[in-house]
């Protein structure tokens, strides 16, 4: 699910970066590009007396990732662009919470999060936003989102965003702890930074 820029593009402003004008289809291409190490994926939300904050070891992931893609006039189709997050490598700063988080997310039948790339769409030049189509597979249950993100022109492609989730689009009570009197609440947030080289 994240936005990967296609070498024939990458020379591009950041006004430009992620479409071609052209009106007619591509064949399919294919590129390979890794994660750098400087990127975040933070799965953050609340309960009734604090917040938490899960981040993902991107360390763990499997490199580099083989993505096929399309160009059209009007936006790049990507075939097999994702990214399967383990739900043991995500860290919420302790022990009993990681245990929670994992229990939240069904690890024992869904042990992986996944984020699948659909389309990307021209930059809004005034603001360098991109329109992302994205799946997002939590818990064996699969939800269609699109979001604007921001993509930076830098050496490499920077792109960064937040997605706005709830657990219950996902067959997901908000878990109450301590005799239930801490509740977690039903909306969750997905934080992207996601640094993408070729390779």
């Amino acid at each position: 699910m994240i936005p990967l820029v296609p070498h024939t593009i990458k020379s591009f402003s950041a006004a430009s970066i992620l479409v071609l004008a052209v009106g007619f289809s591509d064949p399919e291409r294919e590129m390979m590009v890794s994660v750098a190490s400087e990127s975040e994926v933070v799965i953050s939300g609340t309960t009734n007396v604090n917040t938490f904050n899960c981040k993902y070891n991107l360390q763990r992931l499997e490199l580099p990732i083989r993505m096929i893609y399309n160009e059209r006039s009007d936006r790049i189709l990507f075939e097999n662009a994702k990214l399967e997050l383990e739900n043991d490598c995500f860290d919420c700063g302790g022990k009993m919470i990681n245990k929670d988080f994992r229990e939240l997310l069904k690890t024992e039948s869904h042990p992986q999060v996944e984020l699948r790339l659909l389309y990307v769409e021209p930059p809004k030049q005034e603001t360098n936003e991109i329109g992302v189509g994205m799946e997002i597979i939590i818990a064996g249950v699969t939800r269609q989102y699109k979001a604007n993100l921001k993509c930076e022109d830098q050496k490499n492609i920077c792109v960064s965003g937040t997605l706005q989730l709830r657990l219950s689009d996902f067959g997901l009570e908000p878990p109450r702890k301590a005799l239930g009197m801490i509740k977690v609440d039903n909306d969750i947030k997905v934080n992207v930074t996601l640094v993408i080289k070729e390779t």
